[in-house]
């Protein structure tokens, strides 16, 4: 790994961190954040398997705002998040628009699951996997959105 490879991800996973905890919006079990943007943002700039590493802002979020609950779980699902980003954009660099949307609805499903098991009860996927969808699609159409800058940035940062 490169020097600016290191420092690309660490301000990723800095960015990721403030995303999530500047703009919440508190729901259910959990909150709303658009830290997802850079999670997607991530994957595509640093690529695989680094993408990997998506979660690690995330899961900090998650302890910093009380979370704590979440934080493996988010680990987890934010890092393959980013990993379906970075899977896509391997042949040409860049990724359509339905696969930010799969990334995102893999975040609201991954989240509706582990409702289910920290609630112990299935009824709560629905209205978990509801206020999830919303975050995951409304940051995958921003992702999408700014992916030409993301270009930019990884063809600078020669990642």
């Amino acid at each position: 790994m490169k020097i600016k490879q290191l420092a690309l991800i660490s301000v990723f996973i800095a960015g990721i961190t403030l995303m999530t905890m500047g703009f919440t919006i508190t729901i259910f079990q959990g909150y709303i954040n658009f830290g997802d943007t850079l999670v997607m943002g991530m994957g595509l700039v640093v690529g695989w398997p680094f993408a990997l590493l998506g979660g690690i802002g995330a899961a900090l979020a998650d302890v910093l705002l009380g979370y704590g609950q979440y934080a493996f779980f988010t680990l987890v699902i934010k890092g393959i998040e980013a990993s379906i980003i970075a899977l896509l954009a391997l042949r040409s660099g860049k990724v359509q628009l339905w696969g930010y949307l799969l990334a995102g609805t893999w975040m609201a499903a991954g989240y509706g699951l582990t409702d289910v098991l920290l609630a112990g009860e299935w009824r709560v996927f629905v209205v978990s996997f509801g206020y999830n969808i919303l975050q995951g699609l409304v940051c995958g159409v921003l992702a999408f959105s700014i992916q030409s800058l993301l270009i930019r940035l990884k063809k600078l940062y020669s990642v």
